[in-house]
């Protein structure tokens, strides 16, 4: 029993540390868009500067469906194992030289160049890790376990964050403002090796019982052919939780800056509490969702947040610290349970084992990718042009409540 209970574990920590790294990323991006909107996109309006910022993000994101095609295909093709640990080796290079690339000062615009680049090739290789993982934890679940597997990438991916957001708060409270903005921001850049180095010793030995088919068709070719409808459900599904969960943890701390009038510390603190609640309720949705059923679980949520979010997001500007806090908390337990149960369900919709990665590849690379990864640029937008600091929370009931009625249609 016990040499099971290790054996679990450490395929969930394997499963897991490709995303810690992935997010670790995104938490820098989101922490430090200011700063490196200013250093690699610099404007004599700061609205530019952070669009620019945001520009890269969604540059490395839209390439997320094109690793997803990529490494979705190899792990259908050659397997989980060498599909997660060549996405690893790929995802984590870009970030560390990322805390290298001269700024727009020193090199005029071979910097964001350089930047949207690196990004580019983060894009690439998370599109196939993310999903990878994904497939490979709910395959190695116990019964009656998928939701509870699943979420552990989110899990992992929350973790990251939490690494990301309080790494760059701790510096920025040692260093102050101006050093950060100087040369301080490389160090969380520099410091993701580690993390590294730990996902390639779990991975070293990765044990992987999945066997590829003789079928000798192309798997997303054959999805789209004979799992349309499940495809597209999933994927709108997928894209009103990642439209929700980036604007949560990447877009949320730069409103709470500039709509509710908090410090950037304040809005840093918010962010990382938050990513620490995700942490703990991911885990605990998913077990609801394991004993009621996942898509009971996200109707639910997507109705609440439907109903919630813009009185929530009202409250949170006008209330002062205390209440934004408390208004991030409950929207993030709200995508904790909108969220949770997406992982298993979406490998589990295809019951033939060799489309499965490829599936799960696609809607979710493009659901985080493409959708999720334009919405802090959107969100940025819809806000300046429309001069309403609630537009964003507009969207987000709208997408939420399609998610309701797509749902609504699934077979449970």
């Amino acid at each position: 029993m016990d040499r099971l209970i290790r054996t679990k574990k450490k395929i969930i920590a394997a499963g897991i540390i490709g995303n810690v790294i992935e997010y670790y990323d995104f938490a820098l991006i989101g922490f430090l868009a200011v700063m490196m909107g200013k250093l690699f996109f610099p404007s004599t309006d700061p609205v530019l500067s952070l669009l620019g910022s945001f520009g890269a993000f969604a540059a490395g994101m839209i390439m997320r469906p094109v690793g997803a095609l990529v490494f979705g295909h190899i792990g259908d093709r050659v397997g989980r194992r060498f599909a997660l640990l060549s996405s690893l080796m790929m995802m984590a290079l870009p970030t560390f030289l990322i805390g290298f690339l001269p700024t727009y000062a020193q090199i005029g615009i071979m910097a964001p160049i350089l930047l949207v680049v690196l990004r580019m090739i983060q894009g690439l290789s998370v599109g196939g890790e993310y999903a990878s993982s994904i497939v490979y934890l709910v395959e190695q679940s116990s019964p009656n376990r998928q939701n509870l597997y699943g979420s552990f990438v989110s899990v992992g991916a929350k973790i990251g964050m939490a690494l990301g957001s309080g790494l760059c708060g701790a510096l920025l409270w040692y260093f102050g403002e101006d050093v950060m903005g100087d040369w301080g921001w490389r160090i969380p850049f520099w410091a993701s090796i580690i993390i590294a180095a730990a996902g390639l010793y779990l991975r070293r030995n990765l044990s992987d019982d999945y066997h590829p088919s003789e079928d000798k068709t192309v798997p997303i070719i054959a999805i789209l052919r004979h799992h349309r409808a499940e495809f597209w459900q999933f994927l709108t599904i997928a894209s009103s939780i990642w439209i929700f969960y980036y604007t949560v943890f990447i877009y949320l701390p730069v409103w709470l800056e500039g709509s509710a009038h908090l410090s950037k510390a304040e809005a840093g603190q918010i962010n990382t509490l938050s990513i620490l609640t995700g942490v703990i309720f991911i885990p605990l949705m998913a077990m609801v969702a394991d004993k009621i059923g996942s898509f009971r679980v996200m109707r639910t949520a997507a109705l609440a947040l439907a109903l919630s979010i813009y009185p929530l997001m009202v409250g949170m500007s006008i209330g002062g610290y205390w209440v934004a806090l408390a208004g991030t908390l409950v929207l993030v337990i709200l995508l904790c349970a909108f969220q949770a149960p997406i992982f298993a369900s979406t490998v589990m919709a295809l019951q033939y084992h060799g489309y499965r990665s490829s599936f799960t590849a696609v809607i979710l690379g493009s659901a985080a990718g493409i959708v999720g990864g334009i919405t802090p640029a959107l969100m940025t937008s819809l806000e300046k042009l429309s001069g309403d600091p609630y537009a964003p929370a507009s969207l987000i009931a709208a997408t939420s409540l399609l998610g309701w009625i797509v749902l609504r249609r699934v077979p449970a």
